[in-house]
């Protein structure tokens, strides 16, 4: 397969959903001038694993499991790739080039972050495919994306060094990744309605699942508050803006979930930064 495509098929304006984390992980564990030089390799051949062979599994597995929805999914032939059957071999084995050989890493990893590195691949390569299959199997949907898009926020804290990891922000993260994933899943509810896929979004169906993301935001900015204070109140209130004018105007969803990236994007550098001042001033 071309490179080009490979990069398609990867979803680069998504990279940043787990790339992102983790730096955000590795920046809250503290001031990385002053790691040693061992750790800094390390987090720089994680911060390469969570760029482009990362995403390329996530997207990449999800879309050879996902054929028979996406084929329905006029979403796959105008905005991202559609992987046919006589693809899909091709594909695992390009996977398997970027991903497989990161895996030495774990031979420098404490046993927390190599736990934690496991665990988003486990539920990066199950999330989608069979038997498992979590993406067709609500609640474990929301539970398994969650996992994907926070743990590498584990991952870079814990490779630093640190263990003394606030829970309750890895429980904010997760609910915010949750109310993420079905946000995302609304725009395809038709779709895999017709493949027979069941994800939260569809067993709520668009109104429920909308109002959930509004209750998963919300609970996500205000544990945000209790560790950073009044910022993320008001990056709070632009995602709960933003589902709460999908409620009122259902049919700009797609219109909505095409900004995501960009929105995310931005707050998440507002977040990464907050947190660099922390230990700057």
């Amino acid at each position: 397969m071309k490179i080009k495509r490979l990069i398609n098929i990867s979803r680069p304006r998504f990279w940043i959903y787990v790339l992102g984390t983790f730096m955000v992980g590795v920046i809250a564990a503290g001031d990385p001038r002053l790691l040693d030089l061992e750790t800094l390799i390390i987090l720089c051949v994680l911060f390469c694993f969570f760029s482009y062979p990362a995403n390329l599994m996530i997207y990449g597995v999800n879309d050879i499991y996902d054929y028979e929805t996406d084929k329905h999914n006029p979403k796959k032939n105008e905005y991202e790739e559609l992987v046919e059957p006589k693809d899909q071999k091709k594909l695992w084995w390009n996977i398997a080039l970027w991903v497989v050989p990161f895996f030495v890493i774990l031979f420098w990893l404490n046993w927390q972050t190599s736990a934690v590195f496991l665990i988003f691949n486990f539920t990066s390569i199950y999330y989608s495919a069979i038997p498992i299959r979590a993406k067709a199997n609500p609640p474990l949907d929301i539970i398994f994306s969650s996992i994907i898009y926070i743990s590498p926020a584990v991952v870079g804290f814990f490779a630093t060094g640190n263990m003394n990891i606030s829970w309750l922000g890895v429980i904010g993260g997760l609910l915010w990744a949750m109310a993420m994933q079905t946000y995302s899943a609304v725009p395809d509810i038709t779709a895999d309605t017709k493949g027979g896929i069941r994800t939260l979004a569809t067993v709520l169906g668009q109104n429920k699942a909308l109002w959930f993301c509004f209750v998963a935001y919300l609970s996500a900015t205000m544990i945000g508050y209790f560790h950073l204070g009044i910022i993320p109140i008001l990056l709070g209130f632009v995602y709960l803006g933003m589902v709460f004018y999908t409620i009122i105007n259902p049919v700009q969803s797609f219109w909505l979930y095409k900004k995501f990236p960009l929105v995310n994007t931005a707050f998440g550098m507002i977040l990464f930064f907050l947190l660099v001042a922390k230990f700057l001033f």
